[in-house]
């Protein structure tokens, strides 16, 4: 039996520590706050970007979509944004904001903590204003689609809010 109990209890500790460690990790705001439509993939799968069919984004077709157009001006699109983003649990501003155009949003999961990147810069085009957003995961290979959930889930959101 004991055997048994002190393997499980180290790799319980050691998983408590891990979730401690990421959790307490400090953030570099300049290092994940970046231009969504210029900044480069994390050369992993483990992000998800959207960009008008205008923005020069060198674009992959897997883990880079178009982002709609709305018909509202800038500041109500990013104001609507900014709404369902901190809506959301877990979600924090580490820099910019969205009054001025251009913020980074970093949510956690759930579990362990693990923070992911989200940076929106609201745009004018024609039609009305639109927003690119580049959500990428700090830790691991894969994100099991985690961030293009994110982002559809928060532009469905706005769409809906906008209506």
């Amino acid at each position: 039996m004991l055997f048994i109990l002190v393997p499980v209890l180290a790799l319980m500790t050691a998983g408590i520590g891990a979730a401690i460690g990421v959790r307490k990790a400090d953030v570099n705001a300049d290092e994940w706050h970046v231009d969504p439509t210029s900044a480069p993939p994390t050369g992993n799968p483990n992000w998800y970007r959207l960009t008008p069919d205008s923005a020069p984004a060198d674009r992959d077709t897997q883990r880079d979509g178009s982002s709609p157009v709305f018909a509202v001006d800038v500041a109500a699109l990013a104001a609507a944004f900014d709404a369902v983003a901190l809506g959301d649990e877990r979600v924090e501003v580490i820099a910019g904001s969205a009054t001025d155009g251009f913020v980074t949003y970093m949510q956690r999961s759930a579990l362990f903590g693990f923070p992911d990147f989200v940076s929106v810069a609201f745009v004018d085009v024609d039609g009305g204003s639109s927003l690119s957003i580049f959500s990428r995961s700090q830790f691991g290979k894969s994100d099991l689609n985690v961030n293009e959930k994110r982002v559809k889930k928060w532009v469905e959101a706005t769409e809906q809010r906008l209506a």
